[in-house]
């Protein structure tokens, strides 16, 4: 069973234990710069927090460290996903080659072969850098047990080609990497392909641990459904007065007929027979001007689509009545 690089048990772990194991958990990043020569002295452990200061008053490097032992004894204990959390909060607080080993260590142990392969990869070059040679060549060993291993994935996109941009999980891929094998840790995955002029669609897709090629096939893109501008409504204003104009006249002349009417009924010697005789031309008068110019209105209005309205005049007892209906 892989174990973290600070718990091998093997008798190789009793060879390097003063330039590895104890380099990943006591040495500050500037002794793990510089390679290590036999002048050097050793690095002190650094001196254990007391019991009573609290997480929040631990400087970065302290928390660091807490993690990192945190993620050791997980590991140790078989909570290998806790452990990998644990190493990757210390890395984040305090970048250290050691760390990174362990967590790299972790991601295989989970089966992340592909996120293993990056860090063992990252940590063989900065080794090398720093001329820690053993480091080096553990990182290197690893990277090349995991490279025939790594599940691969190809995409088969669209004949068209038209898309304008992938996402893998949520980040992007660049395009020069559409057409070549994405190397992708087992188990569910989510592709976002977009395209100009069409539907974002996600393909989702399980990979598995085998290393042969394995097709991820992309449909084309539907179209957008894009809504036709609808034509501007009319301006029925005019075509409403209009209708008014007309109602209103109509009214005038029933107005008018009834009080003609009157009148001629009328005794000549009734004093009202004079007023319902000028009631009645006025009536007629108002009404043709408000015929004449809600026919006008009417005539001149837009075509097309507006409220439907209804004049109505009927005789009432001193006069008419007058009833607009319109219907929208």
């Amino acid at each position: 069973m892989i174990r973290p690089l600070g718990a091998m048990t093997s008798p190789r772990r009793r060879a390097c234990v003063s330039c590895i194991a104890s380099a990943l958990t006591l040495a500050p990043a500037s002794a793990l710069a510089a390679p290590p020569t036999s002048a050097q002295p050793a690095v002190p452990a650094p001196p254990a927090a007391s019991a009573h200061v609290g997480p929040a008053e631990l400087s970065t490097e302290a928390r660091a460290d807490k993690l990192f032992r945190s993620g050791e004894k997980k590991f140790d204990s078989g909570d290998y996903a806790g452990a990998c959390d644990d190493f990757s909060e210390s890395l984040k607080l305090g970048p250290k080659l050691g760390t990174l080993l362990n967590l790299a260590l972790c991601h295989e142990t989970i089966g992340k072969p592909v996120t293993a392969w990056h860090e063992f990869s990252h940590a063989a070059a900065w080794a090398a850098q720093n001329g820690q040679r053993e480091r080096h060549e553990f990182a290197a060993e690893h990277v090349r047990a995991l490279e025939p291993k790594l599940p691969r994935v190809v995409l088969q996109l669209p004949a068209d080609r038209a898309i304008s941009g992938l996402d893998l999980d949520g980040e992007p891929v660049p395009e020069p990497r559409w057409y070549l094998p994405l190397y992708l840790d087992p188990g569910e995955h989510r592709l976002g392909v977009t395209a100009p002029g069409k539907q974002r669609a996600t393909v989702a897709f399980r990979v598995t641990a085998s290393p042969h090629d394995q097709l991820v096939y992309v449909p084309p893109l539907a179209d957008e459904h894009v809504a036709p501008n609808a034509p501007p409504a009319p301006d029925t204003t005019q075509r409403t007065l209009g209708l008014v104009g007309l109602g209103v006249g109509a009214a005038g002349f029933v107005t008018g007929a009834v009080f003609g009417a009157l009148a001629i009924a009328a005794d000549e010697r009734d004093p009202a027979v004079h007023d319902r005789a000028t009631i009645a031309t006025a009536a007629f008068v108002a009404g043709a001007a408000f015929a004449a110019v809600g026919g006008w209105l009417l005539w001149t209005s837009p075509r097309g689509a507006g409220p439907a309205a209804k004049v109505t005049a009927t005789p009432a007892r001193d006069g008419a009545a007058l009833r607009l209906t319109a219907s929208f």
